[in-house]
């Protein structure tokens, strides 16, 4: 019995030290200007997040990339009714479901079958607090013309004021180095994080159907990999994300996350 630990743990052991050892050989990324500009549809699924995404949306205007190449899209899901009257001044789609059981899988879900047709080549995916640099789409758009259909960006903390926060900041930059940069470095796809994705737009809208977790960035990976589409990572393009500030929350993230992996697992 204790071989059979020792060997189960040690497997695991050995896969984090191989990736974390392949994370500290970078990679140069010469990725070519394109000079086409893709069609890009950007989707914010918001649960409850009426503090933040109007700031989030402004923000996002101040992009390099020509307006008339990309639209934004927010599924608004329990946010207030003042909120989305705000929202609605706004040149964005604004859609308002009402779920009765709220996931960020029935948000893309309904906005791919809400949002009127429109030819898109790219679909980018963030959080409502999350807030990236001017030439974040400009980005995307490089790297998808250079032949790549599915994306991550490197999200990184935008807020390190308490103790359970750079906590939180530490483990997504470990995350980070071992199943994005790691993985990249010696071959293979990046793992995904939930936000600051792109993929082929495509692609996606033939695909969401299949994703209904609450681990969707899970499902997304093995879609993809099914479909065997590598998943290239962007280490020097940021997506600052909000990082919890209380250890219950903390606590009740992780718990969630590890219950999505288990049922990832299972579908």
């Amino acid at each position: 019995v204790d071989w059979i630990l020792f060997i189960i743990v040690a497997i695991t052991v050995l896969y984090l030290f191989i990736f974390a050892l392949g994370a500290m050989f970078g990679r140069k990324e010469q990725i070519p200007v394109s000079t086409k500009k893709h069609r890009i549809l950007v989707l914010f699924p918001c649960y409850k997040e009426d503090k933040v995404i109007e700031n989030t949306i402004n923000s996002f205007f101040e992009q390099d990339y020509p307006r008339n190449e990309y639209d934004i899209a927010v599924i608004s899901d329990h946010m207030s009714e003042i909120t989305n009257f705000k929202l609605a001044q706004y040149p964005i789609i604004l859609l308002t479901p009402n779920f009765e059981k709220s996931s960020k899988a029935n948000s893309l879900n309904y906005a791919m079958q809400h949002i009127p047709y429109k030819k898109y080549d790219i679909v980018v995916i963030l959080d409502a607090d999350n807030l990236v640099e001017k030439d974040f789409l400009q980005h995307i758009n490089d790297v998808y013309a250079a032949g790549s259909k599915a994306i991550q960006a490197h999200r990184i903390s935008k807020n390190r004021n308490t103790y359970t926060a750079i906590l939180d900041a530490l483990s997504e930059e470990v995350n980070n180095s071992i199943f994005r940069a790691g993985h990249v470095n010696l071959g293979f796809s990046s793992g995904l994080i939930g936000s600051g994705m792109a993929m082929d737009y495509r692609w996606f809208k033939e695909h969401i159907g299949q994703v209904s977790t609450a681990g969707e960035d899970k499902e997304f990976e093995a879609l993809l990999m099914e479909d065997r589409i590598y998943i290239e990572y962007l280490n020097n393009v940021y997506v600052y994300d909000e990082k919890v500030q209380k250890k219950e929350v903390f606590n009740r993230q992780r718990r969630r996350w590890m219950a999505a992996q288990v049922n990832s697992l299972g579908s």
